[in-house]
């Protein structure tokens, strides 16, 4: 029957344990298969994942020439701290990041919805229709901020973003929604946006400027006022 003994039991007073590598290996396993870890790799995490993986196991593999012994144990242990490492250093970083990626506003820099729209037109006439409609759901979401009609967030996302239009303007909401997911597509994704997108969206624009928003119960209650 295998032994399910750990590495040592301080609280016991037992003597440490000296593994031999299958069981150095499967210690290993059964720490890095604790939910900690698990929760650790998304889609973004897999490629590392999989090289941690590829050198465990070479690793493993060249323990099996030890025998049983301290050495075992070290190689066990600074495999375990260097992953468990890894998680705190590399995950907040990729999720920064992903973060970072999906704001409506790429930096800090507060500009006019007109500047947005301006700047939409160029890229129209350039035929850069991704950032000609990105420039125009800028223009939608600064706008609102500029009416009062809910708070200015620079980190807010596109879909936080929609979300406070489709409340304010709820007769315009199915637009809203689709400008929003084609503002992530083509930012975010591998969409790619075409003239007629751009002339959707500016008519969405215009429609939103003309257009006087829902009751104040909608908007967020730190930035209640009346819309210009």
């Amino acid at each position: 029957m295998p032994s399910t003994a750990r590495p040592w039991s301080a609280a016991a007073g037992e003597a440490p344990i000296e593994p031999d590598a299958d069981q150095a290996r499967d210690w290993a396993r059964d720490e890095l298969s604790k939910r900690v870890y698990e929760d650790a790799q998304p889609g973004l995490l897999d490629r590392f994942w999989a090289r941690v993986g590829k050198w465990l196991n070479e690793l493993f593999e060249d323990a099996d020439g030890l025998g049983a012994g301290p050495g075992v144990l070290i190689l066990v242990l600074a495999a375990v701290v260097l992953v468990a490492v890894a998680i705190l250093v590399i995950r907040p970083r990729l999720n920064a990041s992903v973060k970072k990626r999906t704001e409506v506003f790429a930096h800090d820099v507060v500009e006019r919805a007109t500047d947005h729209r301006i700047r939409g037109e160029q890229a129209a006439a350039e035929h850069r229709w991704n950032d000609a409609l990105a420039e125009s759901f800028r223009a939608m979401v600064r706008s609102a901020e500029e009416r009062f009609i809910f708070d200015a967030r620079p980190a807010r996302t596109a879909a936080e973003a929609g979300t406070r239009l489709a409340a304010a303007f709820p007769d315009h909401r199915p637009e809203i929604t689709w400008i929003q997911q084609r503002f992530d597509e083509v930012l975010y994704g591998k969409g790619v946006a075409a003239e007629p997108d751009y002339e959707r969206a500016a008519a969405l624009d215009t429609a939103l400027e003309a257009a006087r928003p829902a009751t104040p119960a909608s908007a967020e209650p730190s930035s209640l006022a009346v819309p210009k």
